[in-house]
């Protein structure tokens, strides 16, 4: 969108009214949507050093606590978000060229932080079942069956 109000600029003097506004608003959505993926799939930042002369069970157990405060974490901004919904609704904000009501960035918001719990605990039950020397459901090892 940036680069076509550039374009659009360029060539007809004519920028897009508030690519701004509507940039922030959707890159605020997406970074949320990303969640639940980096979850399922174990890219969340992690120190690998530490864990590297580490047995499988030891790995799988800080894996199941980093899902515990990922369930935590999407518990609170699930909660947090909703109170800032309700507030955005009851006292609406918009942005100033569009006119658009920040809450509308909201409802999106809240079903990725849903999909973000669910992720969590899918990935604790997997962690579990790591502990348990069951295969993993995700990750590297079930890739690698998947490949197979």
């Amino acid at each position: 969108m940036t680069a076509a109000s550039a374009v659009s600029n360029l060539l007809f003097s004519a920028p897009f009214a508030a690519d701004h506004e509507l940039i922030k608003h959707f890159v605020a959505i997406v970074i949320f949507m990303f969640l639940p993926y980096c979850q399922l799939a174990g890219a969340n930042v992690t120190v690998d050093i530490f864990t590297e002369g580490m047995g499988d069970t030891a790995k799988a157990l800080m894996a199941a606590f980093a899902s515990l405060l990922a369930i935590a974490f999407s518990l609170l901004l699930l909660r947090q978000m909703y109170l800032g919904l309700i507030d955005y609704r009851q006292y609406v904000e918009i942005t100033p060229v569009l006119k658009l009501p920040l809450w509308t960035a909201f409802p999106p918001i809240l079903v990725s932080l849903a999909l973000l719990f669910i992720a969590a605990c899918l990935t604790f039950a997997d962690a579990i079942r790591a502990m348990r020397g069951r295969p993993s459901w995700f990750g590297p090892a079930a890739a690698e069956e998947e490949g197979a």
